[in-house]
């Protein structure tokens, strides 16, 4: 199954080695998960990683290893209405890369589409996509 990871995830998982985001990357080969993200998120990350003291380390160290990455799309053959300008080629780069999921933990930006599927995207936060998969309670 093919999981698209956004910046806020990624971010998330360099910056804390105990929370659910970094669960959702340890466990992937476990579940034969195939954690993917776009080279625009993966610009993103790097320019916000050092804003923590750990960012740096682990996302060298712990996180990139278990990314691919894919060409950001910006455009679909398909209407969408998505207000946040930044996190547009997020979504539909999700769905141009046929995943499965998009996981966030933008819940500002992606409040309007959480927990609901786009395109055939399930839109979900780190701890709603481990709940469904039932990896967490």
């Amino acid at each position: 199954m093919t999981v698209f990871l956004d910046t806020s995830t990624i971010l998330a998982a360099c910056w804390s080695a105990k929370g659910l985001s970094r669960l959702l990357i340890e466990y992937a080969p476990k579940a034969d998960w195939r954690l993917i993200t776009a080279d625009y998120c993966i610009s993103e990350v790097e320019k916000n990683v050092r804003k923590h003291p750990a960012g740096a380390v682990d996302w060298n160290r712990k996180v990139r290893n278990r990314l691919e990455v894919v060409g950001s799309v910006y455009v679909i053959d398909r209407p969408i209405v998505f207000d946040a300008t930044k996190d547009r080629p997020v979504i539909l780069s999700a769905i141009g890369s046929d995943s499965a999921y998009l996981v966030t933990s933008d819940t500002t930006d992606f409040a309007h589409i959480l927990g609901t599927v786009v395109y055939g995207v399930k839109v979900r936060t780190p701890k709603s996509f481990l709940q469904e998969m039932g990896v967490v309670a």
